[in-house]
């Protein structure tokens, strides 16, 4: 007869061997690679579905690809057939080169995990075309234009200067060394941007921005609705401009700041602070149903030159 306690460590014993035995999976994958001329005027466009998206930069005149697609499952041959389920889809029409995953036969469900990444290598100054849904992008040190739609994807981008178009949807943004011209329109996302300059316009919706601008920037535009806003003011920014304007919320700012209360009720406040230098840059937020923080910089951005 089994003791109450050593009962119960065998049952739990034998729950962790079924549960490790049950987590086993048999892994399938496939890889795809392919090679594209660059010349001017090329532009690569991407569609990933469920798909990591990864792209970086070298000096060579040509667009390497390469997709690695993945099933796991408990069962080997469930994981090979949903695989083969998988296909990589790539069309060139002139100097535009397009590239696809998608399953087959979308109406059969998956029972395996699939994955789905790209690793693309390009010329600095190709034009990137993202669309990811349920994945992410990384991008890293392009020079040229960049436009992303995601949809519940994160994106991350470093140090690239350009025309970027960025439009997505429950996916959070985080960005670093940005510098160009650039629109980013978020719903339901973070945004967080360390030492980025040039002309920024932002429309936010249901989420939290946090925004390090460097002495670089010239025009900041951030419209917020029901999101919290905080913008950190650059070392040696002296010659920013700032127009602020809270509706429904909390506006807090360093104290001993000399500024210029333009409009204030009970619900809405909109203030100015002029620059303590000649003029280099505007910075105006204006945000509805959030609060509004600006504060300083804890220390000091590396001074880079700028294209834009």
């Amino acid at each position: 007869m089994y003791h109450p306690i050593g009962l119960l460590l065998l049952l739990s014993l034998l729950g962790s061997r079924a549960r490790a035995q049950t987590d086993v999976r048999e892994v399938v994958t496939k890889t795809i690679e392919d090679t594209y001329a660059y010349s001017a005027g090329s532009e690569l466009a991407v569609e990933g579905e469920k798909a990591e998206i990864f792209v970086e930069t070298w000096a060579q005149q040509k667009i390497s690809v390469r997709v690695v697609m993945a099933a796991r499952h408990p069962q080997l041959e469930r994981a090979k057939a949903e695989l083969e389920n998988l296909e990589f889809i790539t069309e060139v029409a002139g100097k535009k080169i397009f590239l696809k995953n998608r399953r087959r036969d979308a109406t059969v469900q998956p029972e395996s995990e699939l994955t789905v990444a790209y690793y693309i290598t390009l010329p600095e100054e190709c034009p990137v075309y993202l669309k990811s849904h349920f994945g992410g992008a990384t991008i890293s040190n392009l020079r040229n234009r960049l436009r992303i739609n995601g949809e519940f994807s994160a994106i991350n981008i470093d140090n690239v200067q350009g025309l970027l178009d960025i439009r997505t949807r429950f996916g959070d943004i985080v960005g670093e060394k940005i510098d160009g011209n650039v629109v980013i329109n978020a719903r339901r996302s973070d945004i967080s941007l360390l030492d980025v300059g040039g002309t920024f316009t932002i429309n936010a919706q249901y989420g939290e921005l946090k925004l390090s601008p460097n002495v670089n920037m010239r025009d900041l535009r951030v419209n917020a609705d029901k999101s919290d806003v905080y913008i950190y003011e650059p070392v040696g920014g002296e010659g920013l401009a700032y127009e602020l304007s809270s509706n429904n919320g909390e506006m807090n700012l360093p104290d001993n700041l000399r500024l210029t209360e333009l409009e204030r009720t009970s619900e809405w406040r909109r203030i100015q602070i002029m620059p303590n230098a000649e003029r280099s840059g505007t910075i105006s937020a204006s945000v509805t149903f959030g609060n509004l923080y600006l504060a300083k910089q804890q220390r000091a951005l590396e001074a880079r030159p700028t294209r834009f």
